[in-house]
């Protein structure tokens, strides 16, 4: 199937190319030491622990001065929070349960989070007005990994579902402009359906309209058909979609195999870059999704991973990164590195409390 020129939408809400606070420094790369020592299983412990309480005062400073709930700083946070705390880690539970009541309580919280479209506002006259704001499925994702959910929040994940669908093309995908990705977060068209599909999915039971169910299988449809992208991300999410709708393990094999042999020397894994060098986004995702398909901390690549991760963690609990996305919207230097970090902080979050649990 030819790739659609165009591609979903992300609103400038989510961001422009991130927040960045006044005094934040230039874009700099992970300090990797020239050996990666072993990590034993409290120092591990000890890593996650320090990026939960970053995760945490990151997502609350983000929301209150923000007023926006970005799928960097809202969403991905709290699936690292929710995750980490059913696999034994002590986690602000009231944070959580507060955050997600704001954001989803009802239809007015959620329209107050800047990212679901308020009916009432004048229609937006830019390109990006008729596309899906990725922040929502991002948020539907996230918001069903927390243990329980109020019914006023479900609603709110049923108004989502709603917005996915009524923004879906014929073809089963979902219009979105190039110029206006912001990488890694949204990085290319079949990363971004793989997000709306999870979130989707989540939301079409057994009771859910026709229509819905329709809706999720045209965009599976259009999926499996599109072209792959030689993309680590796209890898990833591949395996990550797969696992998720119980597909066998012999299915995503290929795939698997091809993530692993993407392993760098230092452990870790890079994004799809000129210059590739491991970073905490690449490689958290990596261990979150092999943690799915049965891999276990004692295999040999998995254990150089999360030696990598716990080696290159920051003393305040984050991994260096350097952002990839420029005013404009194409890939490049930037200064603004909030977004980055704290999205790579929740992956390398979940990946290691998923692969090194604490005993509960």
């Amino acid at each position: 199937m030819t790739r659609l020129a165009s591609f979903i939408v992300l609103s400038l809400v989510i961001h422009i190319a991130g927040f960045a606070r006044a005094d934040e420094p230039a874009a700099t790369a992970a300090a990797v030491p020239a050996v990666i020592p072993p990590a034993m299983t409290e120092q591990v412990h000890q890593a996650v622990d320090r990026a939960l309480v970053y995760l945490r005062t990151e997502s609350a400073h983000w929301l209150s001065t923000r007023q926006c709930a970005a799928c960097h700083h809202a969403p991905m946070p709290l699936w690292a929070l929710s995750e980490a705390e059913r696999q034994g880690y002590a986690i602000d539970k009231k944070f959580v349960m507060e955050t997600t009541e704001s954001l989803l309580g009802s239809k007015e919280k959620l329209l107050s989070s800047k990212i679901f479209p308020d009916p009432s506002a004048p229609p937006d006259p830019r390109p990006q007005g008729r596309g899906l704001n990725l922040g929502l499925p991002f948020l539907a994702v996230a918001a069903r990994e927390i243990p329980s959910l109020t019914d006023g929040q479900k609603q709110s994940l049923k108004l989502i579902a709603e917005e996915i669908v009524s923004k879906q093309q014929a073809d089963g995908s979902w219009e979105f402009f190039k110029t206006l990705r912001r990488p890694p977060i949204n990085e290319s068209q079949t990363t971004d359906a793989a997000w709306i599909i999870m979130a989707l999915a989540g939301e079409t039971g057994p009771d859910a309209p026709e229509s819905q169910r329709a809706a999720l299988a045209k965009a599976i449809a259009w999926l499996d058909a599109a072209k792959p992208c030689d993309l680590h991300q796209d890898k990833v999410m591949k395996v990550l979609l797969g696992a998720r709708s119980g597909k066998p393990r012999e299915t995503l094999q290929p795939t698997i195999d091809e993530l692993l042999a993407l392993q760098r020397s230092d452990g870790g894994w890079s994004q799809t870059v000129p210059e590739p060098q491991s970073d905490a986004f690449a490689t958290g995702q990596t261990l979150y999704v092999f943690s799915l398909v049965g891999f276990s901390a004692e295999r040999p690549e998995i254990k150089r991973g999360i030696d990598f991760l716990v080696a290159t963690q920051a003393p305040d609990g984050t991994w260096p990164m350097i952002s990839r996305s420029t005013p404009n919207g194409e890939p490049g230097s930037s200064k603004l590195l909030t977004p980055i970090v704290c999205t790579a902080s929740s992956w390398a979050t979940l990946g290691l409390s998923r692969l090194v649990p604490k005993a509960k």
